[in-house]
């Protein structure tokens, strides 16, 4: 019982983000003639316990200010909804945030060690730390929760993925990484629309509180359309290849979102299949480029 309570705590469903991204850095990197499975299997870990760390701390302290009891719960939307329902205590969940946290960090140090503080590697790590720690308290806040999720879960993460494999930077993963990062804060962006009124009164000032729901929601299409147009202007710059058009492909079930939400943006319930398209969208997106740069690897 207390392990399914963990799951749900740490919301795993969401945890499919690094599985699906962190394969792609990786399949870069092999393509480019790197691959060490113990620093792939490491980053993975490193990745999946911060991205629990954030949700968890994330919950905690939405708990505090009353943001999760002020919201309708949706699957995407609202929080965990184990403190609301006492399933946990506050400080469980704390420490739980916080142990996570100190898994990912953990790992981060010792690529740090490894590599004699290499001074871009320091830079991502403190960057992610800050992210997770501060999310929260300080960045969603500042207006930067989108910019933030973005931010770590595309150029930061499959950047630093490749970098770790290979000891290089390069605009590919670059390029790669924003269009996963922009689809990521998709997600974080569609989520907020049935917990503004909550989240504005709790001092949090993110994307939609600051353009209204009409605005934000037809601004959303804008979003969407340049995580796709990132990969066609790669390609046609020549800097990542054309098998990764094939990313295209979800396009139609993104858009599917966009569309949802231009209906649907003030109903919370009907916005539901529209934050299911995005999350499915950005998955699938990551899975066809993780097969892109496998094919283009052994081709």
């Amino acid at each position: 019982m207390r392990h399914s309570i963990w799951i749900k705590e740490v919301r795993a469903p969401f945890l499919l983000l690094p599985v699906v991204i962190v394969p792609v850095g990786v399949a870069m990197a092999l393509d480019s003639g790197s691959f060490n499975l113990l620093n792939a299997l490491l980053v993975f870990v490193g990745a999946l316990s911060l991205h629990a760390s954030v949700n968890v701390l994330n919950d905690y302290f939405d708990f505090r200010s009353g943001i999760d009891i002020a919201t309708t719960p949706t699957p995407f939307s609202g929080g965990s909804r184990v403190l609301p329902a006492n399933e946990m205590t506050p400080s469980n969940v704390l420490y739980g945030g916080i142990l996570f946290l100190a898994i990912g960090v953990g790992i981060g140090a010792y690529f740090l060690v490894e590599s004699a503080f290499n001074p871009i590697l320091a830079g991502i790590l403190a960057v992610v730390v800050v992210s997770v720690v501060g999310y929260s308290t300080v960045v969603s806040r500042l207006g930067l929760g989108e910019f933030a999720a973005g931010l770590n879960f595309g150029p930061l993460l499959v950047l630093g993925t490749y970098y770790i494999q290979t000891g290089t930077l390069a605009l590919q993963p670059l390029f790669i990484g924003t269009t996963l990062g922009l689809l990521v804060a998709g997600i974080l962006y569609i989520n907020e629309f049935p917990d503004t009124v909550a989240d504005e009164k709790s001092g949090r000032r993110h994307l939609v509180i600051q353009w209204g729901k009409r605005k934000a929601a037809s601004r959303f299409r804008v979003l969407i359309a340049s995580a796709y147009a990132v990969v066609v202007v790669g390609v046609a710059a020549g800097i990542v290849t054309p098998l990764a058009l094939i990313s295209l492909l979800a396009l139609p079930k993104a858009w599917s979102g966009t569309k949802v939400l231009s209906q649907n943006y003030d109903k919370t319930m009907e916005l539901i299949p529209g934050m299911a398209s995005t999350v499915m969208a950005t998955l699938l997106t990551g899975v066809l480029l993780f097969v892109a740069y496998l094919l283009l690897h052994f081709i």
